[in-house]
């Protein structure tokens, strides 16, 4: 079993400044291609390339940092491998996100999914940029909180969505064009994750990509595969083969997952040749009207005819008009009466968009269909504007948690509507070509839990990082924590208590393995088994990481991580960091200082924060 006791980081990709011919640029001192190109940046904003101070780059660059002008360090990207750090600080560190790791191009379109009635309604694309710019301005943001993306549960291999928690600019990168068989594309650079058979994988492994030294794209695996959008789960073979068969259901509750009828289940079962020997349905079942007797004519009970009215009252009803009933009209004109206090009570300004005065209306957050005892409660009025009012409509439960209400308040007549939709799942398709798209604008966007992914271009797209989904980790490395090393008894425990995690995952694969004998590709069933078992590993397990990130969002990092309140793994790390970039361009980081703390390990400290 291999322990690792310190990170390892290794500079894996630097910026590379090439000075325009139009604008020429009178440099004075030593520098960096990443040093330069700040101060490229920074001069262009003032015009005042000729440097008439004739001032260094070290000089001109430090009186940046007095200024806190930081923006122009966004323009420099570091790339670094990090090593021998375990999957707990690689949690730690993803959360920097502002400047990090982004790598798709501006013009990559995301799915938002619309939902209606319950049931999926299609999507909206955005660019991307859009999105950026959304988390610009206040109404921007308001609106980002409602968007759920399309991504993936790697866990059924399900689609689902998600909120956006952050959206971010990095600068401009080198990035390719991947086109796939069926004529999807994404731009993205060689270090950014797709999802394959095997997990996560970085562009460049997933073909085999070199750029050459003219700078165009030379990729060797012309077999490579990445998973894309979804097709609906019932048309997909193995799907409904695990279903039907495996785990023994009906059509009808097939059809309820899949969000579709019961004849569309019944219909795909025949094109996928999965029928059942006839009256295999039937065993052990008994027919439901078994022993009954019928009389002709129209006799229904009195109870029957109350069940056929209840079957058509409110939105089951074909001339249904949104609850716009005379008694609704009524309850409506009660709740009137509270429309002052709820303007009050929320300054009068919309609790969307956050716009204060103009056409102002009150909003149940809590619908009256679905709970009438709360139609004339204050607290279940919101204030808001009629614009974000029209957008209200018909999507009532897409904005109750946002209005303050929980979806556990609503009432049974609610159940139809939240249901999952029609259910989609991944597919695969392979590579056609990879091209080199020159330098392009870059950005990203990250995903609150629990599924960090999302869908662009069609395509599934994730951050740089380790999955332990799909990767072997029956030897996997282990990294010891700081506060372990040194005590002869803890390390012991520690080590023995890694070494049984380990042996029970490697069990737990082998039994998964023959458990999930059903499934045809032994590539899928590994996949299946690995991430079940995972759940043993601890949070010690190594991960290596590619990390990308300009100066600024650099300088932030190491500015949290490296003093003495922070954690002991990270600031370790984060000294390592330091000295990398420290060396790499000292006119960047010259104002970090390292020094011994009084807990006997090192820390650091920044001259200029928050540039």
């Amino acid at each position: 079993m291999e322990i690792h006791r310190s990170p390892r980081v290794t500079l894996i990709g630097r910026p590379q400044f090439i000075e325009p011919a139009h604008l020429p640029v009178t440099w004075q001192g030593e520098s960096s291609d990443g040093e330069r190109l700040a101060e490229f940046a920074g001069r262009l904003c003032y015009m005042s390339q000729h440097n008439p101070a004739n001032r260094t780059t070290a000089e001109y660059l430090q009186n940046i940092l007095k200024q806190g002008h930081g923006s122009v360090f966004e323009h420099a990207q570091y790339v670094l491998l990090l090593e021998g750090i375990s999957r707990s600080c690689s949690h730690e560190l993803v959360r920097h996100r502002a400047g990090f790791g982004y790598c798709l191009a501006g013009d990559t379109e995301i799915y938002s999914e619309h939902r209606w009635g319950g049931k999926r309604n299609g999507a909206t694309r955005r660019t991307i940029r859009e999105i950026f710019d959304m988390s610009k301005t206040p109404h921007g943001r308001s609106r980002l909180k409602l968007l759920r993306l399309r991504s993936l549960d790697e866990a059924t291999g399900e689609f689902t969505s998600g909120r956006v928690k952050a959206v971010a600019r990095s600068g401009v990168k080198p990035v390719f064009r991947v086109e796939l068989e069926d004529g999807k594309t994404i731009t993205c650079s060689k270090d950014h994750r797709l999802l394959t058979a095997n997990g996560w994988e970085r562009l460049e492994d997933i073909v085999g990509l070199e750029v050459t030294s003219a700078s165009t794209a030379a990729w060797s695996r012309k077999d490579a595969e990445v998973l894309v959008n979804g097709i609906s789960a019932v048309h997909d073979r193995d799907w409904l083969s695990h279903h039907y068969h495996d785990l023994g259901l009906d059509q009808k509750t097939i059809a309820e997952l899949a969000g579709v009828s019961t004849q569309t289940v019944r219909s795909w079962v025949r094109k996928h040749h999965l029928q059942k020997p006839a009256g295999s349905w039937t065993s052990g079942r008994t027919p439901w009207n078994k022993g009954r007797r019928y009389n002709g004519g129209w006799h229904h009970s009195d109870a029957t005819r109350a069940a056929l009215s209840l079957a058509k009252q409110g939105e089951r009803n074909p001339q249904w008009r949104g609850g716009i009933t005379r008694d609704a009209i009524a309850i409506r004109r009660q709740a009137e009466n509270l429309r002052l206090a709820a303007f009050q009570r929320d300054d009068h300004t919309c609790r969307l968009c956050g716009r204060r005065g103009g056409r102002l209306t009150i909003h149940h957050v809590i619908p009256i269909w679905s709970r009438r005892d709360l139609a004339c409660e204050l607290g279940n009025l919101a204030t808001v504007c009629r614009s974000c009012h029209f957008s209200l409509n018909g999507r009532e439960l897409e904005y109750v948690e946002q209005l303050g209400g929980t979806l556990g308040e609503l009432g049974p007549a609610a159940g139809p509507r939240i249901g999952r939709g029609n259910l989609m799942v991944a597919r695969k398709r392979r590579v056609v070509s990879v091209t080199y798209a020159g330098e392009q604008e870059t950005y990203d966007i990250e995903m609150e839990g629990p599924h960090h992914n999302f869908v662009a271009n069609g395509i599934v797209t994730h951050n740089s990082q380790l999955s332990q989904r799909y990767v072997d980790e029956s030897h996997a490395a282990f990294v010891m924590p700081p506060a372990v090393q040194g005590d002869a008894q803890l390390e012991q425990e520690w080590e023995t208590q890694v070494a049984e995690a380990q042996a029970a995952y490697v069990t737990a694969v082998e039994h998964l393995m023959n458990r999930y004998e059903w499934v045809e590709s032994k590539v899928h069933r590994r996949k299946m088994a690995r991430e079940a078992a995972r759940s043993v590993l601890p949070n010690a397990t190594e991960v290596k990481i590619v990390v990308s990130a300009n100066v600024r969002a650099w300088r932030t990092m190491l500015e949290l991580r490296l003093g003495e309140g922070a954690e002991q793994e990270i600031r370790r790390l984060a000294v390592e960091i330091l000295k990398v970039l420290k060396t790499e361009a000292p006119h960047l980081f010259g104002d970090f200082e390292i020094y011994r703390a009084d807990d006997g390990a090192d820390a650091g400290r920044v001259g200029f924060h928050k540039v």
